[in-house]
Order: C-alpha cells, then structure tokens, then sequence
C-alpha cells in the first residue's frame, strides 16, 4: 500500500517523463460593442510538461460522407488544471479536450482525451 509521502514523490517525478510542452486555452467571450459577443481563446497556462500519444483514427460515414477523427491522449501533471472544452495548442496542432479523467485514487498524473481541430 502507498504511503500518502510516496505518492507525493511520484506526482513530483511524473512530470520528469513529460517530453512534450503545451500550453492551454480558455475560451473567453468578449463584448462586440453591439450588443452580441464574439468568442477568443486565450492562454490561460503557458509552457506546462506533458505527454501527447495518438490513440489513432477513427472513420464513420453518414449521408454518403465519410468522417476521420484523429484521437489523442493527454497526459498532464496531477496538479495541472484542465477542463473539458479546453484547447490545447502543441507543436504538432491544436486540440479540444472531450474529457478528464480524474476520478482514479492515487493518481500521479491527470489524463485528458482529445480530437485535432
């Protein structure tokens, strides 16, 4: 069984085996000055380790039209904050996370599934 300093350690290496350097989007809306508004994304977190693995591709068609999805996983620090929604923007593309999977004990990282825009 894990001892609350040992998993305290691994949160604290984890991040040593992140190759990869993001930085995460937020959506902001900002007045249009009419009445409406228009939709931004801003930085809300520069520079943060991680881990970006292609889960593959996915294809489907609907009315004739056929549909690749690319899949990714994100891997962050445990203690990094994402939300669904969020962009992340890599060297290699930008990409919207669909979910967060935070819900496992004793986690030493924060995992996140993700689509290329």
């Amino acid at each position: 069984m894990l001892q609350e300093n040992d998993l305290e350690y691994m949160r604290q290496v984890t991040p040593q085996a992140m190759p990869d350097v993001v930085n995460i989007q937020r959506r902001a809306l900002v007045s249009d000055k009419q009445g409406g508004y228009t939709e931004e994304w801003a930085n809300a977190y520069q520079n943060v380790t991680a881990r970006l693995a292609s889960k593959g591709v996915s294809e489907s068609v609907e009315e004739n039209r056929r549909d690749v999805k690319a899949e990714f996983t994100l891997v962050l620090p445990y203690a990094q904050s994402v939300v669904q929604a969020d962009r992340i923007v890599h060297t290699s593309g930008t990409y919207e996370v669909q979910s967060v999977d935070t819900g496992k004990s004793w986690s030493s990282s924060k995992l996140c599934q993700m689509r290329r825009l």
